[in-house]
């Protein structure tokens, strides 16, 4: 058989296999399969990342804990979901910062050892303590130079009422309950 003859037999198959543009239907096919295949893999590599682990902070002291922990192993407070009452820093060096009162003390002042550590010229060693009593918290000046405040009023003790805006030094914060 000639090459012209063979070409003759041949043509009529090959166009009945191609559309009217041209291009022959494996060519679909193969891109078809191809976006299928590439989106099978963006599924499983999807599925298979899990993110980045979420860094929190301690409602106590700040630091940041991981999220495993069931305690802060910085000051010992309870990392649990259950939200109890909390100062929430107004102003001052803490300004934004919420700590959770979760001890049965807390103590806020200049030096190491408070449950709140307060870097602010006014605020003396151990200023001041909070105290959960009878289902409430009550504050103690623990002896202050400067005082502390209440809605404005100098005290030496409280019981503490949900809004309470409490001043210490330069620091404002608002008890939440």
């Amino acid at each position: 058989m000639s090459p012209a003859v063979v070409v003759a037999l041949i043509a009529p198959a090959a166009k009945a296999a191609q559309p009217e543009s041209g291009i022959p239907l494996w060519v679909y096919g193969a891109v078809v399969g191809g976006l299928v295949l590439v989106g099978i893999i963006v599924l499983i590599v999807a599925a298979s990342k899990k993110g980045p682990p979420v860094d929190t902070n301690c409602r106590s002291c700040g630091r940041v804990v991981l999220p495993d922990w069931v305690k802060c192993r910085f000051c010992g407070a309870s990392l649990g979901a259950v939200r109890g009452a909390e100062l929430e820093f107004v102003s001052g060096p803490l300004h934004g910062q919420v700590i959770n009162l979760d001890r049965d003390v807390t103590t806020i002042g200049s030096v190491a050892g408070n449950t709140v550590l307060l870097t602010d010229t006014g605020v003396s060693r151990k200023h001041v303590g909070i105290k959960r009593v009878d289902g409430g918290y009550e504050l103690a000046d623990l002896g202050s130079t400067n005082g502390v405040y209440v809605n404005g009023e100098k005290v030496a003790r409280r019981k503490l009422e949900v809004g309470d805006v409490i001043r210490v030094g330069t620091t404002e914060m608002v008890f939440r309950a």
